[in-house]
């Protein structure tokens, strides 16, 4: 009788925690404004964005790459769209960085699994690179898609943020880390 509740209290556990919200999840998901109608996938009346969601942003040299990750977005006037980034730590926990040497260059490219009705999605106005190392953060410069790597060895992380302000209006932060071998 004593493994009946034993194995009773186990599986209840296991549901519980099975259900509870992950933390490390919270905050990467994108909100959904519902519309009126109750259409969740129709943009709200006012709403001005003509694609579903940014695009991707890919991080590579030669033929290797690493993950990006996409950790908070909107598409909204900018004075609505106020967005603070994750830390790139929590997110890149566990992923594999992008391998380069001192001083070398690697780029990152953007693309869209979809057609997007306008062409700028491609071409955000305003790009901006923060790299991370411990508790220092740095802005970084970006030539024409190409960033270089720091000299000093190392475990780095970086957040993106791209901001549109033409046909398509609102901005997006991504995350991805390198390695200085």
């Amino acid at each position: 009788m004593k493994k009946c509740y034993l194995f009773l209290l186990f599986i209840i556990v296991v549901t519980l925690v099975g259900c509870a919200e992950n933390p490390a999840l919270i905050g990467l998901n994108e909100e959904v404004q519902e519309s009126p109608d109750g259409n969740e996938s129709e943009p709200a009346v006012g709403e001005s964005h003509s694609v579903s969601g940014p695009p991707d942003v890919h991080v590579g040299i030669d033929e290797e790459s690493t993950l990006v990750v996409l950790d908070v977005w909107c598409w909204k006037e900018e004075s609505l769209c106020n967005l603070e980034p994750n830390p790139p730590q929590e997110q890149l926990y566990g992923s594999p960085p992008l391998r380069v040497k001192p001083g070398e260059e690697f780029s990152f490219a953007i693309a869209t699994t979809g057609i997007p009705e306008s062409d700028h999605i491609y071409s955000p106005d305003e790009i901006e690179l923060t790299q991370i190392r411990l508790s220092e953060e740095n802005e970084v410069e970006v030539n024409n898609s190409n960033i270089t790597a720091p000299m000093e060895k190392g475990r780095y992380y970086y957040s993106m943020k791209l901001k549109w302000d033409g046909d398509v209006v609102g901005q997006a932060y991504y995350v991805f880390g390198i390695i200085v071998q």
